[in-house]
């Protein structure tokens, strides 16, 4: 189950990383680097193995005092929003709200 939880949590921050108006500005700033972390945080394939083995380490620590615990609730957060956006994407034409003109017609 962890490691559902580590992937959903690597593509979410992958995803927030990458897509995101709030990282934006730190995004333009690494995609001038000139080093080999800046390649990694361009490439969100490159970037993914990294975050995925972060989100696993913090999951297996999760239970090791209160920062465990915190961090855990954090990356659990992640997995899931990812899900939640999963869901949206794949049941949207079911759920979405009618506007005014669908009520209409």
């Amino acid at each position: 189950m962890q490691i559902i939880i580590a992937g959903l949590a690597t593509w979410q921050i992958v995803e927030i990383w990458h897509h995101s108006l709030l990282m934006s500005s730190l995004r333009a700033r690494t995609e001038m680097w000139d080093n080999k972390l800046g390649e990694l945080l361009v490439c969100p394939f490159c970037l993914s193995v990294w975050v995925g083995w972060f989100t696993l380490a913090i999951l297996e620590f999760a239970n090791s005092g209160l920062a465990g615990l915190v961090f855990g609730l954090i990356v659990k957060g992640f997995a899931v929003s990812r899900l939640a956006n999963l869901g949206n994407d794949v049941f949207k034409q079911y759920c979405r709200t009618p506007s005014t003109t669908d009520l209409i017609e």
